[in-house]
């Protein structure tokens, strides 16, 4: 290289690295000392070497205020350095990796547009250190850039951009394969290689692509395994190893393999207790500790068993708990404590204690506020406020107060419209505004709003269409079609219009299918298949196609029965076993076969007594009882049993009183408690 050229090539490095230094925000402040900087800069540097040390036990212990404070003074002396001398990589790849642990802090605390940029100026100085005087970038500089990548990445997933974080996982993994196949025995890449496989697995699982996210979680999972072998002791290995434990199982969960996903995510539990009682002021591991007892409640309650969910539940609340206090200003712990808040109120609710579960969904609604404010233009807690007003939607319509849930459900709508209009293109934001309208729909149709109900679905329904248009692969999104479908025919159906009724169905069932095919293993799938299924039989049945409803609810009965038998465990598959039998049982009834109508509401009443009796706090299987008694005394009725008619009835009643002395305010226990009262004194006259 000529003299000239050499001259050009340093000030063209100078500006890129001034250029840099603008993205960050700090051009003014830096070249002004640097005028004023001496040459002798080991001490500065050896200085922010230490803040940066210290922000990392400080964000150890869980105060991300004085690990931000850290970070910023090394940000500030390193950004001196590297105005003084733009060709040192050294203070380069200083800079870049502080930038890089600002961007971490302000991800706690919610600030998505702050560390967003901070991880794009560490991005910008490290592909500058990657081009440096046009040599080949060492694996310290490539896995600078791979992190950045992945930083960068994981803002994007926060903000919804699915596609441009698996973009970036893809570039980032490319990276780590490279680095790892060049070095196998090096334990630090090949750990990386691990996480960026996680990384695209994490991605491929909230788009509903469960056979590939496996592949990418078993790819992580297998490396973890070989490392922690070789290091039995290390107490990152064995963390790292829970970790792939847990990812393994949330797509077994996914699948509604419950029994399988519990007994890893049990494993994974057992490995960060044994880390918690080593170090207990490890606030990183504790906040692992509390996730695991949230992933087991979550299969526990899938699997019916609500008392020992809701121990689970309280366990990870009460370290939630302590870390948000520990740390006020820690947005990712105060938004882990609003997640417990809404997780106990779900289960709360189902055992039918709706007082407790509205105060559960109110103090996760406050904390929302709370961040929401904080930080105005945060997406995440913006769509965590919309969760929040969707779940007392839901309290206020068991409550009876429509109004109320009506209310809360347009302000939710709202929220996610404001979204939208800022990103239109952010897809996820489009989603969460469709899931809007189903909850506004839900609550006209309870209103008896039935054409304003439908023209909402309709509306959540183009959202979804336009949705699976862009991209056919998003295997969530068909799903979000299909229960458009669902619940347009429903509404159609309760219009009796049988004809668009089936046709929604049927286009819901085809989905189903095309679903289904794409990963026979996922009983999801295959439950949503059944479901579809029963809509159709309901639709013939009023047709007076009964030998056709028969086939569907049969249909519906042997892909249910496959998945309890494939997991016994599952008790939201056995409670549509009872369903099954039940509106088997009504077809059989108009088909005037009323031997085998009584077995099928017999085995039903058998089935829902056999749920119940596992957790008696369940109200919804309690209810489920009731239901059977119902459907049985009416058979008795039709064939002039009265008295058998009379002792169902009131077993129902028994049931249904129980239930709304537990929540008074329960509009829909109300009314069937009524039901109950009026059918026994028909009877008694």
């Amino acid at each position: 290289m000529s003299l000239l050229g050499y001259r050009d090539f340093h000030k063209e490095k100078a500006w890129r690295v001034a250029a840099a230094l603008a993205l960050l925000g700090m051009i003014s402040s830096t070249c002004a000392l640097a005028q004023n900087a001496g040459s002798d800069r080991g001490e500065e540097r050896d200085g922010a070497i230490t803040l940066l040390q210290r922000g990392t036990g400080d964000v150890t212990r869980g105060d991300s205020s004085a690990a931000l404070r850290s970070y910023r003074e090394a940000q500030d002396l390193l950004a001196r350095l590297v105005a003084e001398a733009p060709g040192s990589r050294q203070r380069q790849r200083d800079l870049s990796v502080a930038q890089e642990k600002i961007g971490d802090v302000l991800v706690a605390q919610g600030d998505l547009a702050g560390a967003l940029k901070s991880y794009e100026g560490s991005l910008a100085l490290a592909e500058l250190l990657s081009e440096a005087d046009n040599r080949a970038a060492d694996a310290h500089v490539e896995a600078d850039l791979s992190i950045s990548r992945e930083k960068i990445g994981d803002v994007l997933v926060a903000q919804g951009n699915l596609g441009g974080a698996l973009t970036g996982y893809r570039t980032a993994h490319a990276i780590r394969d490279r680095l790892a196949r060049a070095d196998p025995d090096n334990a630090s890449l090949q750990r990386d290689l691990s996480v960026a496989h996680n990384k695209i697995g994490d991605v491929l699982l909230l788009q509903g692509s469960l056979a590939e996210a496996l592949a990418s979680y078993s790819a992580s999972h297998a490396i973890r395994g070989r490392l922690l072998q070789s290091d039995p002791e290390n107490p990152e290995r064995q963390r790292d190893f829970s970790v792939s434990l847990e990812r393994t199982s949330d797509v077994l969960r996914a699948r509604g393999n419950f029994a399988e996903a519990l007994a890893s995510y049990r494993a994974a539990h057992a490995i960060r207790e044994r880390l918690v009682k080593v170090d207990p002021e490890n606030a990183g591991w504790q906040r692992d500790f509390s996730v695991s007892y949230d992933r087991i409640g979550d299969v526990l309650v899938a699997q019916g068993s609500l008392a020992e969910a809701l121990a689970a539940y309280k366990a990870g609340f009460g370290i939630a708990e302590r870390l948000a206090k520990a740390d006020p200003r820690n947005a990712g712990w105060q938004r882990d404590l609003s997640v417990s808040y809404d997780k106990i109120g779900d289960l709360l609710g189902t055992q039918g204690k709706s007082s407790e579960a509205l105060a559960s969904y109110r103090a996760a609604f406050a904390i929302r506020e709370q961040l929401a404010k904080a930080d105005p233009g945060n997406a995440v807690w913006l769509q965590d406020i919309n969760s929040s007003l969707r779940r007392l939607a839901g309290a206020a319509i068991s409550n009876g107060n429509l109004t109320l849930a009506l209310s809360n459900m347009r302000r939710g709508q709202e929220t996610m419209e404001r979204l939208t209009r800022a990103d239109p293109r952010n897809a996820s934001w489009q989603r969460d505004l469709s899931l809007a309208h189903d909850g506004i729909g839900d609550v006209l149709v309870a209103q008896g709003n039935l054409p304003e109900a439908l023209a909402t679905y309709r509306s959540s329904h183009a959202l979804r269409y336009r949705l699976t248009k862009t991209a056919p692969s998003n295997l969530v999104w068909q799903r979000d079609l299909m229960i458009s479908h669902i619940k347009i025919g429903s509404v159609l159906r309760q219009q009796n219009d049988l004809s668009s009724a089936l046709t929604s169905y049927q286009a819901a069932h085809a989905i189903a299918l095309k679903l289904a095919e794409t990963d026979p293993d996922n009983g999801g799938w295959r439950h949503d298949v059944a479901v579809a299924k029963s809509c159709i039989g309901d639709v013939l049945s009023a047709q007076g196609e009964l030998e056709g409803a028969l086939v569907q609810h049969w249909g519906h009965y042997d892909i249910v029965s496959s998945l309890t038998n494939a997991d016994p465990s599952n008790a939201q598959w056995r409670s549509h076993l009872s369903v099954a039998h039940m509106k088997m049982g009504d077809v059989l009834r108009e088909k005037g076969d009323l031997s085998a109508a009584l077995a099928s509401y017999a085995t039903a009443l058998a089935e829902a007594m056999h749920l119940a009796g596992q957790d008696p706090d369940n109200s919804v299987w309690q209810r489920d009882v009731a239901v059977s008694h119902a459907k049985l005394a009416s058979l008795y009725q039709r064939s002039g049993e009265r008295e058998r008619a009379l002792q169902a009835l009131r077993d129902g009643r028994v049931i249904m009183q129980r239930l709304v002395g537990l929540s008074p305010g329960h509009a829909g226990w109300s009314r069937d408690l009524s039901w109950f009262d009026r059918q026994i004194a028909a009877q008694e006259k």
